[in-house]
């Protein structure tokens, strides 16, 4: 096992690691959130809440693969680096959007437990 290890060590000291291209990096999946927070369930609204936090992260993590490639062009193509720079400044709006979409959830999930909420107490 040992041997294994340091032979394993070796050959990667040796050979250079493969430059990261864009196309080495994965574009996290937009969540599909619910249209109408009204009518979800406080475990609905945390279930939509964790899917846009991981896409959050995701989206992050793509971003820093993604800089991998644009920080260094002169270990890309002209069109690898291209590429990387269209992916990574589509990234940040797309989040923006699933938080703002998340936000409308809430706003419209606590107007309407709110108004039960007055109601019930009349």
């Amino acid at each position: 096992m040992y041997k294994l290890l340091v032979a394993g060590l070796l050959v990667a000291s040796v050979f250079p690691a493969q430059a990261q291209t864009a196309s080495d990096c994965v574009a996290p999946i937009k969540p599909d959130l619910p249209i109408n927070g009204a009518i979800l369930s406080a475990q609905e609204l945390d279930a939509a809440a964790d899917q846009v936090t991981r896409y959050s992260k995701a989206s992050r993590t793509y971003q820093i693969c993604l800089d991998e490639v644009i920080t260094k062009p002169e270990k890309h193509s002209r069109d690898e680096w291209r590429a990387a720079l269209k992916a990574y400044n589509a990234t940040a709006p797309s989040v923006e959007e699933v938080w703002d979409t998340y936000q409308k959830l809430s706003e419209d999930w606590v107007a309407a437990h709110h108004a039960t909420k007055t109601k019930a107490q009349k």
